[in-house]
């Protein structure tokens, strides 16, 4: 490609600007500013390494199911069920009359029958905590839990989990919306006592609850806005959100010496499911976006020694896409959902001021500490939970929804195959992703005249694409080449730019489908030459 035009060496030097790879997204900073590797837009993408991609497709799993969906019976919970005598790993569903385990190995499910004249509703904000080999239903504050023996083999019915006679001075488990399962004990929020109120079982018992050791009121009568969630952390010490604060419980396994420590509270958790542990990191989300807690250190256990003390960061991880939560109806926040999984933290929620279910999902890449993507779905898609479970040779993420659980992340194609319990037909949507690039200003603040552009890209057969040149001040968008392969090659696509001309200019590209790998970019233009025009259109 030439560097002069036909004027002459001194007259019109073409310059090159580009990206050699694309790390993550930063939408909040002005394009001109970002730095090389950043992108303003990354939809429907995977950032991988230096190599940018169309996400792969969902793949309906539940069809086979024995179910008719409706809107009064349908999934209202999930969860994985782990059966620690053989370690197989199932999903477990909760519809209105009974609960549903499902893996590769049962495509049609074990049904687990509730107790006769017992039902779950949407209304109940039921979930599930697996406690050693049982899994326990909370149903909310008006209906007693559910317990299951975790015997799938000779499938027996769930029983009401209560207790007419607990041990002297024990309760038996609050009516609650939910629980975890740490250190041997099943720790739950008390609400009958106040909306601050945790309560840990006896040890290997979750039929007493001993509340003169193992109750924990939480600033009650404070701001912190009540018991958001709950996750146990490393040394037997659990940290636990409200609304508008964060504490941390060392000693759990030994309740009568446990202490309560306030983290912070400048913020709290807005959805109990949006907690997800990466190693020592716990990711949640707040109102002002993602945040994170981080390992802290102990001054008596010597300068430098990490250990499980934990601190509150003060700029959200979410910095670099916080235009995005602009966007986000906290009204039905509280639905988000996380789950950290191949080293990636996945969060649905929300995603526009009229959403009401987690219709989009934010992609974190842990590895290159960026993130990588947000991802729409197909119309009336929502992600109510994340499970991972065995599958195949390995653990997959699967998303569930009230129509059943997608696999995602998994199928190579770009097409989400999407349906409903019960019933084995699809609809097959073709995944459009956009990459759109920072702006690329060739280190000058003139006008310049932009001429060709180049994208370097592996491609499949079948893959379509189309690539626009975006110009700020003057501001233009002008489709400069579309593609559509009929092979599987390698490509340095030239593009011409239009002859357009702006302060700046960015490369767009949209895929519509197939996924084709996206390796570098650059543009190249004229600063300042014999026939140059100077003024600002």
């Amino acid at each position: 490609m030439a560097r002069y035009s036909s004027f002459g060496r001194l007259d019109s030097q073409y310059l090159t600007d580009g990206d050699r790879g694309f790390r993550g997204i930063d939408s909040y900073l002005e394009p001109t500013s970002l730095e090389a590797g950043s992108v303003e837009v990354a939809e429907n993408m995977r950032l991988e390494g230096d190599l940018a991609e169309t996400r792969k497709g969902l793949e309906f799993k539940a069809g086979n199911v024995t179910f008719t969906y409706s809107s009064t019976d349908r999934v209202f919970a999930s969860a994985i069920f782990s059966d620690p005598a053989t370690n197989s790993e199932f999903i477990i569903v909760a519809t209105k009359d009974k609960a549903i385990l499902w893996n590769e190995n049962n495509d049609s499910g074990v049904d687990i029958a509730y107790p006769v004249g017992e039902i779950v509703t949407s209304a109940m904000n039921p979930s599930f905590v697996q406690a050693a080999e049982r899994i326990i239903l909370f149903r909310g504050t008006g209906e007693k839990p559910l317990e299951w023996d975790g015997d799938y083999t000779t499938p027996t019915a769930f029983t009401v989990k209560e207790n007419s006679t607990p041990i002297a001075g024990r309760v038996e488990c609050p009516n609650t919306n939910f629980g975890i399962y740490f250190g041997n004990r099943l720790i739950v929020p008390q609400p009958s006592d106040s909306l601050y109120t945790l309560v840990a079982s006896d040890i290997l018992d979750t039929d007493n609850f001993y509340e003169a050791d193992s109750q924990f009121r939480l600033n009650s009568g404070s701001s912190a806005g009540g018991i958001v969630g709950a996750i146990g952390y490393q040394e037997n010490q659990l940290i636990v959100f409200q609304r508008n604060s964060i504490f941390l419980i060392n000693n759990i396994t030994t309740t009568s010496v446990a202490n309560v420590y306030e983290i912070t509270n400048q913020h709290g958790c807005v959805a109990r499911k949006s907690i997800a542990a990466s190693g020592p990191q716990i990711y949640f989300l707040t109102d002002s976006g993602v945040m994170t807690l981080q390992q802290g250190l102990d001054p008596a256990k010597g300068l430098g020694v990490a250990i499980s003390k934990v601190s509150g960061e003060s700029i959200p991880l979410s910095r670099p896409i916080q235009d995005q939560f602009s966007e986000v109806n906290f009204a039905s926040a509280d639905k988000a959902v996380g789950k950290v999984f191949d080293n990636k933290y996945y969060l649905a929620l929300p995603g526009t001021t009229s959403s009401t279910t987690n219709d989009r999902c934010l992609v974190f890449n842990i590895l290159t500490n960026s993130w990588s993507s947000v991802d729409s779905f197909p119309a009336s898609f929502q992600i109510d939970d994340f499970v991972v479970i065995k599958h195949g040779s390995k653990r997959r993420l699967f998303a569930v929804s009230d129509r059943g659980w997608h696999l995602m992340e998994e199928t190579d194609s770009a097409i989400d195959k999407t349906g409903t319990i019960g019933n084995a037909t699809t609809t097959s949507t073709a995944v459009s992703a956009r990459l759109r690039t920072r702006s690329y200003t060739l280190g000058d603040l003139s006008v310049k005249s932009w001429k060709q552009g180049q994208l370097g890209v592996e491609v499949k057969n079948g893959d379509q694409f189309s690539i626009d040149v975006k110009t700020t001040d003057p501001d233009r968008t002008n489709t400069a080449l579309s593609y559509s392969s009929n092979a599987d090659e390698e490509l340095l696509l030239r593009f011409g730019s239009g002859r357009v001309r702006g302060y700046a200019a960015q490369v767009e590209v949209n895929v519509t489908s197939g996924r084709p790998k996206i390796r570098h970019v650059s543009m190249n233009g004229i600063v300042a030459g014999l026939n140059s025009r100077r003024e600002v259109a």
